[in-house]
């Protein structure tokens, strides 16, 4: 089974409930503005987990630099 746009299967679905061709147009172009694609989530989910992933280990980095810090000096 072919996938189609979904701005395209909103438009048929305008038009066969009786929306004239330019009301289905201006309302499909409409949702199409703030319509977010499967590869722009994805990329936005990558970029999320991206930042997530800096962040953990930044925070491991600075755990373990105050846990040597604090062996140091008690060594010391």
């Amino acid at each position: 089974m072919a996938t189609t746009n979904p701005i395209l299967r909103i438009r048929r679905a305008l038009r066969s409930v009786g929306a004239s061709a330019d009301q289905a147009d201006e309302f499909a172009s409409a949702i199409d503005e703030i319509y977010v694609s499967r590869q722009q989530f994805e990329d936005r989910i990558a970029r999320m987990l991206a930042d997530h992933r800096r962040q953990l280990l930044l925070e491991v980095v600075v755990i373990v630099s105050v846990a040597v810090g604090i062996i140091l000096g008690v060594l010391a």
